[in-house]
C-alpha cells in the first residue's frame, strides 16, 4: 500500500479552476482513508484565477516559486487575464505568438520543473520526496511532468504520469508542425520513463498505449459530496405557470464550444415565429467573450436571451447547476484525433450528477455525448438544429423534469474514481 503519496500540480486550490478539481479530490479522499499526502504545487497569484477554494483537510500543502523558493500563494499579485478576449494585452499576444510557433514545450512553469533539480532544495520538499512511496504528476502543464521525471532520477522514486488533457497532439494546442514533431518526442521520452500512466478516457489510454506500457482510465468525476450539499440547499422547483425557463452554462467558451446548432435552432424558430423569447433565459457564468462576439455578428436578434456572468466561486456554481432548469453543454465534436475523441470536461460530469436535464450540442456518437445520454433520458444529445426545435417546441419544455441521478451517473463520482487511482498505485507502480 503506497502510504506516502506526492503529487506535482500547477492547478490546485485555492484558485478556482476545474484543471483543480481532480488532484483537488484525489488528495481529499486519499487523505480521509488514511494516507499522508504531499501536494507540491506553484506560487498563485490573481493572474492565476479567482482565490476562492479550499485546501482540503490534512493535505500538506506546499507552495514554491520559479526558483524553487517557499511562497505563499497571493492573491493581491498579478491581474488575469481571461482567454480569447478581443483587448488582448501585448503580453497575451506575445504568448500566442510563440505557442503558434513553439506549441507548450516554452511552458512559463518549466522554471519550477528545473528547481528539483537544485542541490539547495527546500528541506520541506526533500522530506517529502525521500519519504514518498510515489509521486503522482499532473498535467497540463507539461511541466509537472518533467519535475516528475527530476523527482526520479534525484531520489529514485516511482512515478505516475496523469494526463488529463493529451500534451503531444492535443486538438486544442496551437504550434508548428516543427513544435508537433517536438512535443511527440518529448512526452514519449517522459512516459518510457514513468512507473504507470492515467488518462481520463479510453481515447486516450489507446493514444498512450501506443507509446507505453502499463497505461490505465481514471475518468474525471464530481464530487458527490458537494452536489449533494448543493441540491439539498438549492432544491429544485418548476417555474410557475407563465415563468421563464433558465438554462445556464458554466465556464469558458472557448471556439470549439459555442453551440451553433442550437443558435441555429433557435434563430429559425424566431423567423418562423414560434420562439417563447420571453420565457427562455441563456446564463453563462465564466469567459463568454466568443459567444458574445458570435451572437453580435451572426444572431443579433436572440442576443437579448442571453445573459453573461463573471465567474464565481464552485459551491455557488453547483448551486446555480442544481436549481437550472436547463444546462447548456457544448463541447468540440470530432473523430479527427484521438485526442478530440477523449475530452471528458469536469464540467460534464457536474452536470451528470446535479440530475438536471441537458441540452447537449454534441454528436451523440462522441464519448461525451454518447455518457450525457446513457446519464439521462430527459437530456437531449444532437447537433441537428432540426431535434433542437422539436425539443424547444415538445409541450413538456417549459415544464422541466424534477431531478433524477441515474445509478449510472452515480458510479460518476470523485469518490469511486479516488478508489480506482489508490487501486492503480498500490497494485501496478
Amino acid at each position: 500500500m503506497k502510504n506516502k503519496v506526492v503529487f506535482i500540480v500547477h492547478y490546485y486550490p485555492p484558485i478556482n479552476s476545474s484543471g483543480a478539481k481532480r488532484v483537488e479530490a484525489l488528495s481529499k479522499y486519499l487523505t480521509r482513508w488514511g494516507r499522508e499526502v504531499t501536494v507540491i504545487t506553484t506560487t498563485k497569484t490573481a493572474a492565476d484565477g479567482q482565490f476562492t477554494e479550499a485546501i482540503p483537510s490534512g493535505v500538506n500543502l506546499i507552495e514554491l516559486n520559479g526558483l524553487g523558493v517557499l511562497k505563499n500563494s497571493v492573491e493581491g499579485e498579478g491581474v488575469h487575464e481571461p482567454l480569447y478576449t478581443g483587448n488582448a494585452s501585448f503580453k497575451r499576444r506575445l504568448k500566442d505568438f510563440v505557442m503558434n510557433l513553439l506549441g507548450q514545450i516554452p511552458d512559463p512553469r518549466l522554471p519550477f520543473a528545473f528547481s528539483f533539480l537544485n542541490p539547495f532544495l527546500n528541506k520541506r520538499v526533500r522530506a517529502a520526496l525521500e519519504s514518498a512511496d510515489v509521486v503522482v504528476a499532473s498535467c497540463p502543464p507539461w511541466a509537472t511532468l518533467l519535475a516528475a521525471l527530476f523527482v526520479k532520477w534525484r531520489f529514485g522514486k516511482k512515478i505516475v504520469l496523469d494526463y488529463r488533457d493529451q500534451f503531444s497532439e492535443c486538438h486544442e494546442m496551437p504550434g508548428s508542425a516543427f513544435a508537433k514533431k517536438a512535443e511527440k518526442v518529448i512526452d514519449k521520452f517522459l512516459v518510457k520513463r514513468a512507473g504507470a500512466l492515467v488518462t481520463i478516457s479510453e481515447p486516450m489510454k489507446s493514444y498512450y498505449s501506443a507509446l507505453a506500457d502499463n497505461v490505465f482510465v481514471v475518468t474525471n468525476g464530481y464530487d458527490s459530496e458537494r452536489i449533494d450539499a448543493a441540491r439539498s440547499s438549492h432544491p429544485y422547483s418548476q417555474p410557475a405557470n407563465g415563468g421563464v425557463v433558465v438554462i445556464r452554462y458554466m465556464g469558458i467558451v472557448s471556439p470549439g464550444r459555442v453551440p451553433h446548432n442550437v443558435l441555429s435552432a433557435l434563430d429559425s424558430m424566431r423567423m418562423e415565429g414560434t420562439l417563447p423569447a420571453s420565457r427562455i433565459r441563456f446564463e453563462f457564468y465564466g469567459n463568454g467573450a466568443v459567444l458574445e462576439d458570435t451572437l453580435n455578428k451572426s444572431y443579433p436578434e436572440l442576443r437579448h436571451m442571453f445573459h453573461f456572468y463573471e465567474p464565481i466561486p464552485y459551491d455557488e456554481a453547483l448551486g446555480l447547476i442544481a436549481t437550472s432548469d436547463y444546462l447548456l453543454f457544448s463541447e468540440t465534436s470530432s473523430k479527427g484525433s484521438l485526442s478530440a475523441q477523449g475530452i471528458l470536461t469536469t464540467k460534464m460530469f457536474e452536470y451528470v450528477g446535479s440530475g438536471r436535464p441537458i441540452i447537449a450540442d454534441i454528436s451523440p456518437m462522441a464519448l461525451a455525448g454518447a455518457t450525457i445520454q446513457k446519464a439521462s433520458d430527459f437530456s437531449i444529445v444532437s447537433t441537428d438544429p432540426s431535434d433542437f426545435k422539436r425539443f424547444f417546441t415538445a409541450p413538456g419544455f417549459l415544464m422541466p423534469p424534477q431531478s433524477q441521478v441515474s445509478d449510472f451517473a452515480k458510479g460518476l463520482s470523485r469518490e469511486t474514481q479516488a478508489r480506482q487511482y489508490a487501486e492503480i498505485l498500490d497494485k501496478h507502480v
